[in-house]
């Protein structure tokens, strides 16, 4: 009996790898596997095009939309910034986190502070700090949270998440920072109001800030979609891919999981930062409920609604979803029941996601027109 347990158990990994090698096999016909990571240059040229053909179209945007619709579409960028940083980790590496808004919050309120507490009026003294700030974070958090799977993490994530919540909404944040830091939270009661900065050296007419700002987020959101459709078509992201789809059959093929898994986080971290950057100077104010564990899950029903496994999904999704947000804002005694209903009627509408159900459109159509096509006999 022992002798067929250790043959067994021998056999075992032998098993796996033929298995590994068939999947490898099939998905590098599909062109969807890491045996073809080496095509990903091929897909710059429609990236680059898509890229550009979408920031030809925003710029475009100011000349058309009155301020308060700029303001939205500009709520609607940074949203989906922050979308595409989570998509990175839970879409591509599985690992579902509920704690992306301290990162996001984090950012905004270091800026805040480097303001109230120097003499840095500066836009790009903010930005910089608040993403060093939020990348400091997720290097912390993330080298404790990476070891950890699947409920566990996401567990982790909520608790680190909250706890940097408590330390804000307590006021013992403010309190360290003496006399100042105190009276301000007292003020705001851990809310923080960022006046306009300057942008390049230059301050700008309030009339004009939101058209001048709005194309500021414009080139972040071309910039950290191209950086991270880079990242997801390289060999890292199609290690993430494997960690996603059988995290013992990666680590037995060589891939160090909770590296790549804590590096997923730290890179998913620091995009987070530059969205909470933006969101702080767009709104000019940043609350504790960004760091909350339900502006977290609003980044994660986003994501779902527009679809995790395209990565165009979370754009989608980030513009659903601060639309149907802008749509139940009249209702001022059932805003959050009418937007509940909304979300529900879409998540059934799509229950696949919105790309997931546009690809199955696409793939029904060629499959019609294949038939339409075909003589009849």
């Amino acid at each position: 009996m022992r002798r067929r347990l250790s043959a067994s158990s021998r056999s075992e990994p032998v098993r796996i790898a033929r298995e590994h090698q068939s999947v490898s096999t099939k998905s590098a016909a599909a062109g969807t596997g890491p045996a073809c990571v080496g095509g990903w240059r091929k897909g710059w040229s429609p990236a680059l095009l898509l890229a550009a053909t979408a920031g030809l179209v925003l710029v475009l945007m100011p000349s058309v939309l009155a301020v308060y619709p700029l303001f939205i579409l500009s709520h609607m960028l940074v949203f989906a910034i922050a979308c595409l940083a989570v998509n990175l980790l839970y879409g591509t590496a599985g690992s579902l986190s509920f704690g992306h808004g301290t990162y996001f919050g984090v950012a905004a309120y270091t800026g805040a502070f480097v303001y109230r507490f120097t003499t840095a009026n500066s836009f790009e003294v903010y930005l910089a700090t608040g993403i060093l700030s939020a990348a400091l974070f997720a290097t912390a958090i993330g080298f404790l949270c990476a070891r950890s799977t699947k409920i566990f993490f996401t567990l982790l994530t909520l608790s680190f998440s909250m706890v940097v919540y408590s330390l804000v909404i307590d006021g013992a944040v403010f309190w360290l920072l003496g006399g100042i830091g105190w009276a301000l939270y007292l003020l705001g009661e851990g809310s923080m109001y960022i006046p306009r900065l300057t942008i390049l050296g230059a301050e700008v007419p309030a009339a004009q800030f939101i058209a001048v700002f709005y194309h500021i987020i414009v080139l972040a959101f071309i910039a950290s979609g191209l950086v991270l459709w880079r990242i997801g078509a390289s060999p890292f992201g199609q290690a993430l891919r494997a960690i996603r789809d059988n995290e013992m059959r990666a680590a037995f093929i060589g891939i160090p999981v909770w590296q790549y898994r804590w590096r997923a986080f730290i890179i998913s971290g620091v995009f987070a930062g530059l969205a909470g950057s933006l969101y702080g100077q767009l709104a000019r104010q940043i609350t504790p409920d960004q760091l909350h564990w339900l502006f977290s899950a609003k980044l994660i029903l986003a994501i779902v609604l527009g679809g995790t496994r395209h990565f165009l999904g979370p754009v989608l999704g980030a513009f659903v979803f601060v639309l149907l947000d802008e749509v139940a804002t009249p209702w001022a005694v059932g805003r959050y029941m009418m937007f509940g209903a909304l979300l529900i009627v879409f998540v059934f509408a799509f229950p696949r996601g919105m790309t997931g159900a546009f690809m199955a459109l696409t793939q029904a159509a060629k499959r019609q027109w294949g038939q339409f096509g075909q003589p009849r006999r």
